[in-house]
């Protein structure tokens, strides 16, 4: 039930790696373009190590490290534009639907009365999260998505390689040094440098990259040096072109994540029953037109609490319950405005995107299977042993390096720096109460990059990228603690964050703080005005908490993040929260349906008209004859409407159809709006139908509408009741 492909420490692994950044020549480009990649997707695949490692903490403890994952960055990167990012998400959301196998119509669960299909993944929300993650900003609270190192690549056909790859270093030191905010962030001064000479062996001469290789390792060292042979391979030759199908294409599965123009197709939902699958696409943003969905959650909560009849009201006023259906403004369903919005249609391209628009220009003009055309499995195992020397030879002995040379500085500088500080504070009122702290929000502390607490946090951080987390999680209590004393609340919600998660991920640790990330939550949404980073938080404390089966807290997460700032994420958010009360150990079925009608409501909000679909169509599974007849009345004209918007004539006739029953609670008024929009969706059904079978004479459908017969009908005369002073006359006429 919504079960994610990755467990949770595999997830937090995955969130939070070393990162390096890549900046390359012109000629390495063009050599790399040969496969229709660039450096950054060409190495891609290869960014895991398969291997255990090992290194020591400051205190010469070995640690062993498995399946380390770097991430490469092109440094020529930014991150897009707001409007760009809010662009992507939502295609990323839309293109990814539920697939259904012919014949199996899903997961059907069975919970005390209820058989309940549910979707086994929510790919939508993993793409989603993924995304979101990725092109979240860098802050100066945290290092931990800031580049450790940057790799110089050269060709080794330049006419002069080693000025080459010192113009690069200078470009490097010039934008760390004098433009520090911009994109990419550097985690220290000292960062690390990689040379890569680049050769093509087809084309290139291999004595002439043998002596360039040589000068490179006598003027930058032997172990920050690497010749990197690709291209071994002619795509010219015959031979060549009947092995290229052959051939394994391990980069298509990193590249068509970011290939979200074309839907993928699904299956329809069956409206009649409440259950199936969405088909594909991404809708934008859309006016929903006479339909009224601004109190949602008011009506549903109305309805689970009270069952009773609708109020009355005249003619004039047709619609006051609370469970109002329709808007003043018009009653037929041809006034739906069916338009994009400029938001939804706004084009990708900016020059603050570059990763994405690239990558879907040059996506666009290369098939899907050619990529590494020039590259032979000999060339995809060079490229394995460059990142596995690169993260063994370099990155691991300067990450321990740094960590003794901060460990030392802190032995050194913290013991001075507490004792000249902590009388002052004492006398001056530095030991606020945390809470008093808490709500001046004004309270703004900027530390000097070479704080001991920004040197206590690299440390934490280091340490929690090469997966030694006793040590991270230690040294995040004691910045936590430091963060706390000086009111620096930024600071503070990140290491309590991180020193929730590197208990959760120490194998030796069995419990799992999580009055830490509430704390930080808290703090990051109140105090800080962070949405951002609280949805990171968020989204990571849920998989663990989901890891440990604490489901109603990992709900109660879900629920406290969503706001008005995000449709598309407090409607992914609210699904989430929905499909944690089902996976209780006694599930909660009415919140389930609830939490996804609120669900299916903020999807519409945000234009994803095939999710609100799918999660409207999920939720009626329990409201369905259970005698919630408003509720149930809400779920089938929104199934209607998003039916009929969808163009799914017959879906949207059979919910309309849903609506006209004998024993409705809705108003004389309300129930004609419904049989109104009944007719127009089936003369549009018949209409289509006829157009593909040239005619239609087929019996049409019977309603249980009220028919009176005149021959059955009888009147019925009281006595003549007595006149009486001040009263009219009147008579009684009994049916």
């Amino acid at each position: 039930m919504a079960q994610c492909k990755q467990n949770a420490q595999e997830f937090v692994q995955n969130t939070f790696n070393p990162h390096v950044a890549v900046l390359c020549s012109r000629d390495a480009e063009v050599l790399c373009q040969k496969n229709n990649l660039t450096f950054v997707e060409l190495v891609q695949p290869f960014c895991r190590l398969t291997s255990e490692v090992h290194i020591r903490d400051p205190n010469n403890v070995p640690h062993t490290i498995r399946h380390l994952k770097i991430t490469m960055r092109d440094m020529s990167a930014t991150l897009p534009q707001q409007s760009v990012a809010k662009k992507i998400l939502n295609d990323i959301v839309a293109g990814a639907q539920p697939q259904l196998v012919e014949g199996n119509r899903g997961n059907v669960v069975s919970v005390g009365n209820y058989d309940l299909q549910l979707t086994s993944t929510t790919p939508w929300f993993e793409a989603y999260r993924e995304k979101f993650l990725q092109m979240l900003p860098p802050s100066d609270h945290d290092f931990l998505n800031h580049c450790l190192g940057c790799v110089f690549v050269v060709s080794s056909g330049h006419t002069d390689p080693l000025s080459m790859f010192n113009s690069l270093v200078n470009q490097q030191s010039t934008q760390q040094t004098q433009n520090p905010s911009k994109i990419p962030r550097w985690f220290c001064p000292g960062t690390l440098r990689y040379y890569v000479l680049l050769h093509d062996v087809i084309e290139g001469e291999d004595a002439k990259a043998d002596a360039i290789y040589q000068s490179m390792k006598s003027t930058y060292g032997a172990n920050v040096c690497h010749l990197l042979n690709i291209n071994s391979r002619s795509i010219h030759t015959a031979e060549s072109l009947k092995t290229d199908n052959n051939l394994p294409d391990p980069w298509s599965q990193f590249l068509n994540k970011n290939n979200t123009e074309q839907p993928v197709e699904g299956a329809d939902y069956d409206i009649a029953n409440g259950s199936g699958a969405d088909d594909a696409g991404f809708p934008s943003k859309v006016t929903e037109g006479n339909i009224d969905q601004t109190s949602v959650t008011d009506s549903m909560m109305a309805d689970l609490s009270d069952t009773g009849d609708a109020a009355s009201s005249g003619s004039s006023d047709l619609f006051d319950h609370p469970l109002s259906l329709m808007d003043h403004s018009s009653n037929s369903i041809n006034h739906i405005d069916d338009q994009l919005s400029p938001d939804g249609t706004s084009s990708p391209e900016s020059s603050n995107n570059y990763s994405y628009s690239k990558n879907k220009s040059s996506d666009k003009n290369k098939p899907s299977s050619g990529h590494g055309m020039c590259l032979t499995t000999s060339d995809q195992d060079r490229l394995k042993i460059f990142i596995h020397e690169f993260c063994v030879r370099a990155l691991i002995p300067w990450a321990e390096k740094h960590m003794r040379i901060l460990n030392d500085q802190l032995t050194s500088r913290k013991g001075i720096h507490r004792s000249l500080f902590s009388a002052t504070k004492k006398w001056f009122g530095g030991n606020k109460p945390v809470n008093q702290a808490a709500t001046n929000q004004n309270t703004t502390v900027v530390y000097t990059t070479e704080a001991p607490e920004l040197q206590m946090r690299r440390l934490a951080d280091l340490a929690f990228l090469f997966q030694m987390y006793d040590f991270a999680y230690r040294t995040y209590h004691t910045a936590k603690r430091d963060f706390n004393n000086d009111h620096a609340w930024l600071h503070y919600a990140g290491a309590l964050e991180m020193a929730c998660i590197a208990m959760f991920m120490d194998p030796q640790e069995q419990k799992y703080p999580f009055h830490y990330m509430e704390s930080a939550i808290q703090t990051y949404l109140q105090t800080c005005k962070n949405p951002l980073y609280a949805a990171r938080a968020t989204v990571v404390s849920t998989e663990a908490l989901k890891s440990r089966r604490m489901y109603h807290e990992a709900a109660l997460q879900f629920i406290k993040l969503t706001s008005e700032d995000s449709d598309l994420r407090s409607a992914l958010l609210l699904e989430q929260a929905a499909h944690c009360y089902i996976n209780m150990e006694v599930p909660k079925v009415r919140k389930y349906s609830f939490h996804m009608i609120l669900a299916g409501h903020r999807f519409s909000k945000a234009g994803q008209r095939k999710h609100s679909l799918r999660s409207y169509s999920q939720a009626l599974q329990v409201y369905k004859g259970k005698g919630w007849a408003l509720a149930e009345d809400h779920i089938n004209f929104t199934l209607g409407r998003q039916s009929f918007n969808l163009k799914h004539l017959e879906n949207a006739t059979a919910a309309f159809k849903h609506l006209l029953t004998e024993n409705s609670k809705q108003t004389a008024g309300q129930q004609g709006a419904f049989f109104r929009e009944y007719l127009f969706v089936y003369k549009q059904l018949l209409t289509q139908e006829a157009g593909e079978l040239g005619d239609h004479s087929g019996p049409l459908p019977e309603l249980p509408l009220p028919i009176v017969d005149s021959n059955e009908t009888k009147v019925l005369l009281g006595s003549r009741p007595q006149p009486s002073q001040g009263k009219v006359l009147t008579t009684c006429l009994y049916y």
